[in-house]
């Protein structure tokens, strides 16, 4: 039992935390792709509205617009820096999909967000080899027409997940 007499429930963390998170991670990777540029309004409008209302669509229209913007300024091939791109933008709908779950103002239990976090890590790492592969190991022409496929695919999904899913969602139970 606490001091308070309520039961121990171990380390927590305030809920505002993932948030803040996915914050400096979408930050860090406005910064690096976009920089100062006529995409900087819309990204930093997608930063805030993703973290203001974390249960639209907004963490995934800036990975979206983040993953063009990187491909319209040209693909260098795999570098640190892509690196971190793709690891910032991953974490940016990682803890936009955690926040929109956890009550405002609440406290977490860090052994909650173990599993996340290890779905995070294996993701990851699957996700950097395959961009190593994609924009080391092949040709420029063939790496470019794979990184706007997988663009489009994305784009794709998030028009059927905004059409379908959520007037699905929306819609109220008997």
């Amino acid at each position: 039992m606490s001091r308070a007499g309520f039961p121990d429930i171990g380390r927590t963390l305030p809920s505002e935390a993932v948030t803040a998170l996915g914050v400096v991670a979408g930050g860090l990777a406005i910064w690096l792709v976009v920089g100062i540029s006529g995409w900087l309004a819309i990204a930093l409008a997608l930063l805030v509205a993703a973290a203001a209302v974390p249960r639209g669509p907004f963490a995934a229209l800036l990975v979206l617009q983040l993953a063009v913007a990187q491909t319209l300024t040209g693909l260098p091939g795999y570098s640190g820096r892509l690196a971190l791109v793709l690891l910032a933008t991953h974490l940016v709908f990682a803890t936009g999909l955690l926040s929109a779950w956890l009550p405002r103002r609440s406290r977490v239990q860090l052994a909650v967000l173990r599993r996340p976090l290890l779905r995070f890590v294996a993701i990851q790492v699957v996700a950097q080899a395959a961009a190593f592969v994609v924009l080391g190991l092949l040709r420029r022409p063939e790496a470019v027409s794979i990184a706007w496929l997988g663009i489009v695919g994305a784009g794709a999904a998030l028009v059927v997940a905004l059409a379908f899913v959520v007037p699905a969602l929306l819609r109220p139970t008997r």
